[in-house]
């Protein structure tokens, strides 16, 4: 009598084909979570990036019209400055305020939140002197205005030049 041979899969079978899906499941898991976080990473820093370059813009805007009379003053993290873009005057400052730490911007005294999540204590509000050789008193005036930062989270630095259009004198 001839031996019947089983048919179907025997237990070898079966556990090398459940180890086998397992690897590569675990693979093709891997590589989604390394392409998703890929994308929410970039997608963070592209709409932190978007937010500052908006902030930038209206700062560029303001302290690009100041007013010489009366004349600005400046902190390492703010300056109060009159400018043409209305009456009254308007204070810029880099601090942690009422919502937490970011870029202010205070008109007719109502602060308000320009930009938030900003590293203060990398911070900065300067200016650049020149000598005005035209003039007989010889007044340094401010040639630039830089205003740098960092956000929190991202290590990029984020910056602007601001040339005024009158001509004012440094503090």
């Amino acid at each position: 009598m001839r031996p019947t041979r089983a048919k179907g899969f025997i237990l070898i079978e079966l556990v090398t084909t459940l180890i086998l899906i397992g690897l590569i499941g675990s693979f093709a898991g891997l590589f989604l979570y390394s392409g998703i976080n890929g994308y929410i990473a970039s997608r963070r820093n592209s709409e932190a990036a978007l937010k500052a370059q908006v902030a930038l813009d209206r700062i560029s805007a303001e302290l690009r019209a100041l007013k010489p009379n009366p004349a600005p003053a400046f902190a390492p993290r703010r300056v109060t400055y009159q400018n043409d873009l209305g009456a009254g005057g308007r204070t810029l400052e880099i601090e942690n305020g009422p919502q937490g730490p970011g870029i202010y911007l205070t008109v007719g005294g109502v602060k308000s939140l320009l930009l938030d999540n900003v590293s203060v204590e990398t911070a900065e509000i300067a200016y650049t002197a020149s000598r005005n050789l035209d003039n007989e008193d010889n007044d340094n005036e401010i040639e630039s205005i830089r205003v740098s930062f960092r956000m929190a989270g991202l290590e990029i630095p984020f910056g602007v030049e601001i040339y005024p259009r009158a001509l004012i004198n440094a503090p």
